[in-house]
């Protein structure tokens, strides 16, 4: 016949270890609490804004780009944080992750649904996805 005291005492540890792990993390959680600030006295005027570009005056068409800049658009992956597109020259395909660079000169600033907005220096280029047949 099975030993009731052995089983209770074994569904007590089974039971008792994971409750005091939970405690200790528990416990963990208030000590490393946050500390919250205060910012009522904030204000914006003093947040450096230099680095903003103006799309307007900087976006070009795929008619005015660079030469060196004949990029084909074929894919997007569209996303909150990370975005990324695949970009064809020539027969060389090449995968191009929100910020990184190509060509080591034009970064990839935005993804969008159908095109991509590459930076160099202070020009902008926007490339449309290709359209499929």
């Amino acid at each position: 016949m099975i030993n009731f005291k052995i089983l209770k005492k074994i569904l007590t540890l089974f039971f008792l270890l994971p409750a005091t792990f939970f405690a200790f993390l528990l416990v963990l959680s208030f000590i490393n609490s946050p500390e919250i600030q205060n910012i009522e006295d904030f204000n914006l005027s003093n947040i450096n804004s230099i680095n903003t570009l103006d799309k307007k005056n900087y976006v070009e068409n795929d008619e005015e780009m660079l030469d060196d800049f004949n990029y084909k658009l074929i894919g997007i992956r569209s996303g909150f944080s990370d975005s990324s597109i695949i970009v064809k020259k020539g027969s060389k395909e090449v995968l191009v992750n929100l910020g990184d660079t190509l060509d080591n000169s034009f970064e990839l600033v935005e993804v969008n649904q159908n095109d991509a907005l590459f930076r160099n220096g202070k020009k902008m280029y926007r490339i449309e996805k290709l359209k499929d047949k």
